[in-house]
């Protein structure tokens, strides 16, 4: 169980994302509409995690809430949920800092996913396991079908979506996803879904920083 605050502008899906971590078992300890109020939750609740939108309206983002906790808060994780397949996309060049996950919204596709998420912007080897990812010479061995792969595991597409998509048997999606976990050295857990995995290993490919959390 984590101690978990949710920063949403949107009421709905606030209310919807706070009763799903409830149903997890998470303490949902707070929520919060903007970002000057999940920083100031963040700082007396002093949660495990807080679970962010990245587009939090107008005004500051949650890249701006992610520094902010790793300012005041730094053994606080923070997990950003977007829309967007990039966080670059906002129009914020910035690496996330340290304690940060991104994921797309449609990557998290069911409670197992969201879960493994979580347990990922609390584990201390995730930077050390993604930055090897980087130096490791697995990933200029990938072919093109390979990345395309990734990148529609990363926007949230299922292996039947996917398979639609590459003209291919849904089987062979599977087996695709598993030699890619095997072949860029991903270590699945019970608390490492694999589509996860590859979903943070698809934003270290594309930009160097987006998507695992910072040194």
């Amino acid at each position: 169980m984590a101690r978990v605050l949710v920063v949403e502008d949107d009421g709905f899906t606030r209310m919807l994302l706070c009763s799903q971590l409830r149903e997890l078992g998470h303490d949902v300890v707070a929520d919060a509409a903007t970002c000057a109020d999940g920083i100031a939750s963040t700082r007396v609740t002093r949660p495990d995690v807080v679970i962010a939108d990245l587009d939090l309206g107008s005004g500051p983002t949650g890249i701006d809430l992610a520094y902010a906790i790793w300012k005041f808060v730094p053994s606080t994780g923070v997990l950003l949920l977007s829309t967007y397949v990039d966080v670059r996309l906002i129009g914020d060049y910035r690496p996330l800092p340290p304690g940060t996950i991104f994921m797309v919204k449609r990557s998290l596709s069911d409670a197992s996913t969201l879960e493994s998420a979580i347990a990922m912007s609390l584990d201390r080897t995730s930077p050390i396991v993604f930055e090897q990812l980087k130096r490791s010479g697995n990933v200029a061995r990938l072919r093109d079908g390979q990345v395309e792969i990734m990148r529609l595991v990363a926007s949230g597409y299922t292996n039947a979506e996917i398979a639609r998509k590459r003209h291919l048997e849904e089987a062979s999606v599977g087996k695709a996803i598993s030699r890619l976990v095997g072949q860029l050295n991903l270590a699945v857990t019970s608390e490492r879904n694999p589509r996860v995995l590859i979903t943070q290993a698809y934003f270290v490919l594309i930009s160097g920083s987006t998507g695992t959390r910072g040194q």
